[in-house]
């Protein structure tokens, strides 16, 4: 995005400077005078570059905050190709939603310590609905502590780091991070 601003802000400067330098003026038997039309059509020209420059401007602020979406650093690490077609699939998965074939569940090996992320939740219904939403997420739940949803454990922090970026994006859910040791 900041790339593109800068293009934009470039375009807008060049628009403002070709606008300054029209020609306004007609002849006449007389000489040169100012021409009412082309002097707006200047005036409409030096506004639209000067809105493209402050355009690209705010592209250029504003569009340098460059992020990975959470929601693509848990999959890489919940994932794995189909063994039949190759495409991606999540390692709970049975079923190729590619090409149809029943596969084999993958396990996947969970460490006896690490990150967790919490989330704390009323008991009853809010924390079912919130461990539902969690697992069909495909985020590994580890058995509930009281009125808490624990997520994890995770081996390193980062990995922990970006599921509680995920569900406080996804479903505004706002947790904390915790070491199991």
């Amino acid at each position: 995005m900041k790339g593109f601003g800068i293009f934009i802000l470039i375009a807008g400067f060049c628009w403002m400077i070709f606008a300054l330098n029209m020609d306004v003026s007609v002849s006449t038997g007389m000489g040169r005078v100012n021409n009412l039309g082309l002097m707006a059509d200047r005036q409409v020209h030096t506004i639209v570059g000067g809105m493209i420059a402050l355009a690209g401007i705010m592209m250029v602020i504003f569009g340098g905050k460059v992020s990975v979406s959470p929601a693509s650093i848990p999959a890489q690490t919940d994932t794995r190709p189909c063994p039949l077609c190759a495409e991606t699939i999540k390692n709970a998965a049975i079923k190729c939603r590619h090409c149809g074939a029943d596969i084999e569940q993958a396990t996947r090996s969970i460490p006896a310590t690490g990150w967790t992320v919490r989330i704390p939740c009323r008991p009853g219904m809010e924390f079912d609905a919130t461990q539902k939403i969690v697992s069909d997420e495909g985020l590994p739940c580890e058995n509930p502590d009281g009125a808490v949803v624990v997520i994890g454990p995770y081996e390193k922090k980062n990995e922990a780091v970006e599921v509680l970026k995920l569900i406080r994006v996804n479903h505004s859910f706002f947790g904390e991070l915790s070491y199991k040791g």
